[in-house]
């Protein structure tokens, strides 16, 4: 194997929106330092990026959002591939750095007994970043196929809410993404979770279109009359849409999410996206339960469920791993709730 450091705003897009130059410029901006690398192997090629972000004295910990492509490359062991990479990645990256996480791509089977990364430097983390459980929409037949999935509830929903709200593009001016931040903030006291600052989702709607790639970040308004009532911010790639936050009021019992979720569909589909990741639902064996609420909603538009192998370190220096470890545990019981957490992006 063979890792080749390459200019991260230079990187091309994978599958996901979180492995691009795109996603690099957006943690850059929030205290991460982002590496790229070409990885070259037996005439196979990929990419990869790497965040590495600075904890306490001379403590970094690198992490990679959906990544690297475990599924294609030439070796059968996804184990032996990550053992290999993780070995050159430690020459590659700042000796400070005490761990690799790797969160992985989300595999193509559809099967709760996803493969866990054991013995030698490998540890589960007791909480994982990026979900453990999604639902996938399938978009390559379009959208007029992809509504025929919508189940009944999407239905009922989407026929009432037609009715109600008007949705479209946020126009880029400042007041009514104000407006929706406030409907963000209050969606976050009443469901339980965590919000992102403003300064940190203005700057990702920021960078849409001006970053080398062809990630585009977008935000998604429903209003009731002139008044804002709700949104969500999606992710796209040539291949993939990422629904990434979203807020909505309650209004009568009429939510407007269904709405919103549908256009975002539509968009995805118009886009050429092969699928749209809901991005969120609880994974195997009691993991991510605070997203239980959520997965009714989102198997409403006709998806499949799909499970991937849960956040899991490399361990370089154990010591160092362990403390962090044990700050981090104590952080998510007194942050998380048992309810939804929006956007788990590390």
């Amino acid at each position: 194997m063979k890792l080749i450091p390459m200019d991260y705003k230079k990187m091309p897009s994978s599958n996901s929106p979180l492995q691009s130059s795109y996603w690099a410029a957006v943690k850059h901006g929030s205290g991460w330092k982002p590496y790229a690398f070409t990885i070259e192997m037996e005439g196979w090629t990929s990419y990869v990026l790497v965040l590495v972000k600075h904890l306490f004295l001379f403590s970094c910990i690198a992490y990679i959002p959906f990544g690297p492509d475990v599924f294609h490359n030439p070796l059968h062991s996804v184990s032996d591939f990550l053992v290999n990479i993780s070995k050159e990645l430690k020459k590659a990256l700042p000796r400070s750095v005490f761990s690799i996480r790797y969160d992985l791509p989300w595999d193509e089977v559809k099967d709760p007994n996803v493969m866990y990364l054991t013995g030698g430097r490998f540890r589960t983390a007791k909480e994982s970043v990026q979900p453990d459980g999604t639902v996938r929409i399938a978009l390559q037949w379009g959208y007029n196929a992809v509504t025929l999935g919508y189940r009944d509830r999407a239905k009922r929903a989407l026929r009432k809410s037609t009715l109600l709200y008007q949705v479209s593009l946020w126009n880029g001016q400042a007041s009514p993404f104000k407006r929706w931040y406030e409907t963000y903030l209050e969606t976050a006291h009443r469901d339980g979770f965590s919000p992102r600052s403003e300064k940190y989702l203005r700057g990702l709607l920021s960078l849409d279109g001006k970053v080398h790639g062809d990630v585009e970040c977008k935000l998604i308004l429903a209003k009731e009359g002139p008044l804002i009532v709700g949104g969500l911010i999606m992710l796209m790639t040539g291949s993939e849409a990422v629904y990434l936050y979203g807020a909505t009021l309650r209004q009568d019992g009429i939510s407007c999410s269904y709405i919103l979720q549908d256009y975002a569909i539509r968009m995805a589909c118009e886009h050429g996206c092969r699928f749209y990741d809901m991005h969120g639902i609880p994974g195997p064996k009691g993991r991510g339960e605070h997203l239980a609420s959520l997965e009714l909603f989102k198997l409403s538009f006709g998806g499949q469920s799909y499970y991937r192998t849960p956040t899991t370190d490399y361990v370089l220096h154990f010591f160092r791993w362990k403390t962090y470890s044990l700050m981090e545990h104590f952080r998510y019981r007194m942050n998380r709730k048992t309810k939804p957490l929006e956007g788990t992006q590390e």
